[in-house]
């Protein structure tokens, strides 16, 4: 009897120290979180105040190669024709959706709805959700098993060069209307890319598909009366109108979009002239007017996935975020914003991104995402040719150059709007401004060359730039020369538009 009792003591031991779990080292749910998120979490006193936070989950809830591949057949069925037909240029047939394409697993989704305020973004490429949070909820999502890992989603404080430095209504010295009999005061930013040799050919973008991911929209501007606007989708208060929203500050809520819109597709005869005024258009608001901080990377890497699954073939971003990077996070592949756009050019799309404006400031580098390897970041030059004194020099962490390319970012003709509302037009300078001239350039090579890969075009606007021959961490490869970059040689390569 003796015995026995002894044999289940020691058989339930055994059991208990093999089954368990409670015996081993438990994972620390705190080491999930980010050195950033740790730091704020430190200096947070109020325990209400919310956090916004990326939840990166573990998979995407397979259980087996039959169930992704069907997945995965189910994904590449639901592709947009306008967008399968860009992959095609970029990928194998064989391989125009992957993993990162396919949706969120829901049952993830569904234990982290609960925990927190509110979901704001959700991201199929980075397996991830953008929440708001209280410190206590960032615990209780640290604890749940599907959660990997978890930090703050940056933010990046607009500087002072990058609002569209209007001078409001332009007196009789700085109109535009009679400087140019079509295209107004827009005609000195386009002759100097020489993009009027191609208006002149008949190229206008037509049939392309170009985003603009911005501050809100003054859609109903006249300068935008012929536009081909196909879709827009306001990120910040999730509805379908980029407009001003009430909420937002009256101050500066759709002017910057409005200028960079009209830059690179505005028509209006013998006052402005966009550089690829004849494409489509759809209209991301990824900034929040409303914070101190307003630009934000969740919303920003949500538009460009909206934007390719649309079928977008270019993307021009006058954004950019540093606040919590350090220059150490640019080199290509660290940023949220710089993985996003790395994985829209691997999908067919040409990414054009403003340098940034910091030349001057304590940041002094290039911004996310012009840090992307294929991205084609931006910078500003003046009437003359010469660098601005605010455009992010070079190079990324790694020592590649940057910027790629320059356009006219000081004094740009731009459509503008009072607080009131009323349309102008105006002055403005900025890496924001240069950057939709060279979108717009973007599409014109697009139109004329519907088969260009991303690296194709970036190729092409590098080495037909005027600093080419000895490219440099100011110039990049110099100022655009639209002419020559649509005339250069490209593979053999026969491709019809055959998509609206």
């Amino acid at each position: 009897m003796k015995d026995r009792k002894s044999f289940w003591i020691i058989a339930g031991i055994l059991f208990f120290l093999g089954s368990g779990a409670d015996l081993k080292p438990q994972a620390d749910p705190s080491a999930k979180l980010s050195a950033e998120l740790r730091s704020a979490l430190g200096q947070i006193r109020n325990p209400a105040e919310r956090l916004r936070v990326w939840v990166y989950f573990r998979d995407k809830g397979f259980r087996g190669e039959a169930q992704l591949q069907k997945s995965l057949a189910e994904t590449r069925q639901a592709l947009r024709a306008r967008s399968q037909w860009r992959r095609s240029k970029a990928r194998p047939e064989t391989n125009l959706v992957d993993f990162e394409d396919i949706e969120l697993y829901a049952p993830y989704t569904d234990q982290v709805r609960p925990l927190v305020f509110r979901i704001r973004a959700v991201s199929r490429w980075l397996n991830a959700l953008s929440v708001e949070a209280a410190p206590d909820q960032v615990s209780a999502l640290s604890a749940l098993d599907c959660v990997t890992s978890l930090d703050l989603v940056h933010s990046f404080k607009r500087s002072d060069a990058t609002a569209a430095a209007s001078t409001g209504p332009p007196s009789a010295s700085q109109s535009g209307a009679s400087s140019d009999p079509i295209y107004g005061g827009s005609f000195d930013q386009l002759q100097q890319i020489n993009v009027i040799p191609l208006h002149q050919q008949g190229l206008s973008g037509r049939g392309v598909l170009v985003c603009l991911l911005d501050v809100g929209f003054h859609t109903s501007h006249e300068v935008f009366r012929m536009a081909n606007l196909v879709a827009q989708w306001d990120f910040v208060f999730g509805d379908g109108n980029v407009e001003r929203n009430p909420a937002d500050r009256n101050d500066y809520s759709d002017s910057h979009g409005t200028a960079t819109w009209s830059l690179l597709g505005g028509f209006r005869f013998g006052q402005l002239v966009g550089a690829a005024f004849g494409a489509d258009f759809i209209l991301g608001k990824t900034e929040d007017d409303r914070s101190e901080t307003p630009i934000e990377e969740d919303y920003w890497a949500a538009g460009i996935e909206w934007a390719e699954s649309l079928g977008a073939e270019v993307v021009s971003s006058s954004l950019g975020y540093t606040d919590w990077y350090q220059f150490r996070d640019m080199d290509g592949r660290t940023a949220v914003t710089t993985k996003a756009a790395n994985r829209a050019t691997s999908l067919g799309v040409v990414v054009v991104n403003a340098a940034g404006n910091e030349r001057r400031n304590a940041w002094g580098h290039i911004i996310a995402p012009a840090d992307g390897y294929e991205v084609i970041a931006v910078g500003a030059v003046d009437a003359s040719n010469r660098i601005a004194s605010f455009s992010s020099p070079g190079p990324t962490f790694d020592g590649r150059i940057k910027p790629e390319v320059c356009a006219l970012g000081v004094g740009n003709w731009i459509a503008d709007t009072e607080d009131d509302g009323t349309e102008i037009y105006a002055r403005g300078s900025g890496t924001s401004f240069a950057t939709p001239l060279v979108g717009g350039v973007a599409a014109l090579l697009l139109e004329a060359h519907p088969g260009w890969t991303p690296r194709l075009i970036r190729d092409a606007l590098m080495t037909t730039a005027n600093n080419a021959s000895s490219p440099n961490n100011d110039y990049g490869w110099g100022v655009v020369n639209s002419a020559a970059a649509a005339s250069r040689p490209g593979p053999a390569l026969i491709w019809k538009r055959k998509i609206r």
